[in-house]
């Protein structure tokens, strides 16, 4: 169970300021503002903590939050919180909505909370008094087809009483085969036509479906979590997560460094009928141009005919996962934050051998409708580490993003469930070295590519290992949680069960039922025997901490059984 007040975190000191911020004259600190590196003039307060695995947040007027989870609580994907002592610190917790899965995305809208799960968007009734629903969930939308990858269903709403859904894609690239090697692209991509795009709704009318009733406003978005319409703008946005596997699944084209950096993660001004290329094409933000993908003939330098594609206003660094954002309207912050967007990045998993990246906040300057130039890092130290070799390391994870009544920008987490509440003071607020810059270790870092081993091992399973499965499983084996399962103590590798991790190897996971996690393995049938039986002795050893082994003449008969 979740600790359900973070009060004992909490260490707070009254500050006073001038009058020019008469909302915060009196107001609460975290000692070290909770952990987070912010530019000079802000601090911030931990208003929740271990409330669960916190992705979207929403803040009322009376100041109560919502947030949606990863995981249910209580039988609930959605928290509510609320502080009754005017401290800011949350001293209520309540969990509710037993949804159909997981919850990524809710927002407030006419006096309804409108959560976004899997398959559907339902609302709950609020009214200005209670801090739960006052009723049951009606169904908005419904009839979202259950994708392998990508499941949240991300929301926001116009000025004209439109719900736009982002729907992200099943797969990485569109391939024939999921994440494998040399896997050609489908075409024309099938996934289209349900995934990967955005979906526009009447916001107010019950017991729609995406094909009867959604309005295809927008293509060729791989997966945009990052996503909302700027209400002073009147234009909807996005920040889309790019592709994996370029090194993986096309190792004759990238190396470790392009598959790293590449593609770029790219912030795009969504219009109706734009078409943002995936999975033809990515975003090369070292070229300033679309490539072809190598699923599709693409050799990292082909491009697309010109004005197939709309471009991204700006373009971040390859894999750091934007998974929040919010544009800043308020005015407790200084002016040169006015009117920009800040961008939440969840951080890399897949740059390995190189250091992992993003797990941070960017601060994007507006000039009207476009970005004015570059951004900058606003909040960073989640991580808890200057270099970050494994994801499972970090002791913070960045997601959700909201401005409170206040114009304090709210921010949650989901490796524990903390939510931040950052102000500005006009005092010290922890000042990065060069808040202007990215200040994350370089891909061209000097990092350890080696596992220790717990035994002799052979060199060349322990390249085999680097070269397939690192990327995912992580040099440490830790995996990723939610998407790619942990090799420690696994036991499948410790237990008699080859077969099980042997067919997984030559078949991929996709005949796996009741799968855990949502990223599907590939297969590896393309290796031999000998490598396979080399690589899977690896883990097992260094692993599942097991001596058992399984030989090439056992692999090939597994092989066989499983090709007829």
């Amino acid at each position: 169970m979740p600790l359900r007040s973070p009060s004992s975190f909490i260490v707070a000191c009254a500050l006073f300021v001038g009058s020019s911020l008469s909302s915060f004259s009196q107001f609460l600190v975290s000692p070290e503002n909770g952990g987070l590196q912010l530019p000079d003039g802000f601090q911030a307060l931990v208003v929740a903590d271990n409330v669960g695995r916190t992705r979207r947040i929403a803040v009322r007027d009376n100041g109560d939050i919502f947030a949606a989870l990863m995981n249910p609580i209580d039988l609930g994907y959605v928290v509510a919180m609320r502080d009754t002592n005017g401290d800011g610190v949350m001293d209520i917790v309540k969990y509710f909505g037993e949804l159909d899965s997981q919850c990524k995305s809710l927002e407030i809208y006419n006096g309804y909370l409108y959560v976004g799960s899997t398959r559907q968007i339902v609302r709950f009734p609020l009214d200005n008094i209670q801090l739960l629903p006052t009723g049951p969930y009606e169904v908005v939308v419904s009839g979202f087809p259950t994708p392998k990858n990508h499941r949240s269903k991300n929301i926001t709403f116009d000025n004209s009483g439109n719900l736009y859904v982002s729907a992200g894609s099943p797969g990485n690239s569109c391939q024939e085969i999921d994440r494998t090697a040399g896997s050609t692209g489908k075409f024309p991509c099938d996934e289209l036509e349900r995934y990967a795009g955005v979906w526009m709704f009447d916001a107010e009318t019950l017991n729609q479906t995406q094909l009867d009733d959604g309005f295809k406003f927008a293509t060729g978005i791989r997966n945009n979590v990052a996503f909302q319409w700027d209400p002073i703008k009147e234009e909807l946005y996005g920040v889309q997560n790019g592709r994996d596997n370029l090194k993986q699944n096309w190792g004759e084209i990238y190396n470790e460094r392009e598959s790293a950096e590449l593609p770029a993660e790219e912030f795009h001004h969504i219009k109706q009928g734009s078409n943002f290329g995936w999975p033809y094409t990515y975003y090369d933000h070292e070229q300033k141009t679309r490539i072809i993908n190598p699923e599709y003939g693409g050799d990292k330098e082909k491009r697309p005919e010109e004005g197939l594609y709309d471009d991204p206003v700006l373009t971040f660094p390859g894999h750091w996962a934007p998974v929040g954002l919010q544009f800043y309207n308020a005015t407790q912050f200084p002016k040169k934050y006015q009117g920009g967007a800040f961008v939440a990045f969840h951080g890399s998993w897949n740059r390995a051998p190189l250091p992992q990246q993003g797990y941070n906040i960017a601060f994007v300057p507006f000039d009207g409708k476009t970005p004015a130039g570059g951004y900058e890092i606003f909040a960073d130290g989640f991580k808890g580490a200057d270099i970050l070799h494994v994801p499972n390391a970090a002791k913070h994870r960045p997601t959700g993003l909201t401005v409170g009544p206040s114009g304090a920008l709210f921010v949650s987490e989901d490796k524990v469930g903390r939510i931040w509440k950052i102000m500005y003071t006009g005092g010290n607020g922890g000042v990065l070295t060069n808040p202007t810059q990215n200040n994350q270790p370089t891909a061209n870092s000097s990092v350890s590519n080696t596992i220790v081993p717990s035994q002799d091992f052979n060199p060349q399973a322990h390249a085999l290992y680097t070269q397939h499965c690192l990327a995912c499983h992580q040099i440490d084996g830790s995996g990723v949680p939610n998407m790619l399962p942990s090799l420690i103590e696994s036991k499948r590798l410790s237990g008699s069960d080859d077969e099980h991790i042997a067919r997984l190897v030559l078949q991929g996971s996709e005949w796996v039922e009741n799968r855990q996690f949502t990223n599907l393995m590939a297969n590896y049938s393309f290796l031999s025997d000998q490598d396979i039986s080399l690589v899977l002795n690896y883990v097992k050893a260094q692993f599942g901490q097991t001596t058992d082994t399984i030989s090439p003449d056992e692999i090939g008969a597994l092989r066989k059984k499983h090709s007829e």
